[in-house]
């Protein structure tokens, strides 16, 4: 009988930063120019995961 592996994907969000910005669009250019979305794991972690790159950006407008 044939095995087969199974990988999970998994969904997960990072805190990019607050940016001043005229409208969402430009908010989230400015948050994909920056370098802080990306994302370390710890020793432990990255014997279970492979991380991919960023994928989407959401953009909140603030109260």
């Amino acid at each position: 009988m044939p095995k087969y592996r199974a990988y999970a994907v998994i969904d997960a969000t990072k805190y990019v930063g607050d940016f001043e910005a005229e409208n969402k669009e430009e908010a989230e250019e400015m948050a994909w120019n920056s370098d802080d979305y990306s994302v370390i794991l710890c020793h432990q972690c990255s014997r279970e995961f492979d991380l991919g790159d960023a994928i989407k950006m959401i953009i909140e407008e603030e109260d």
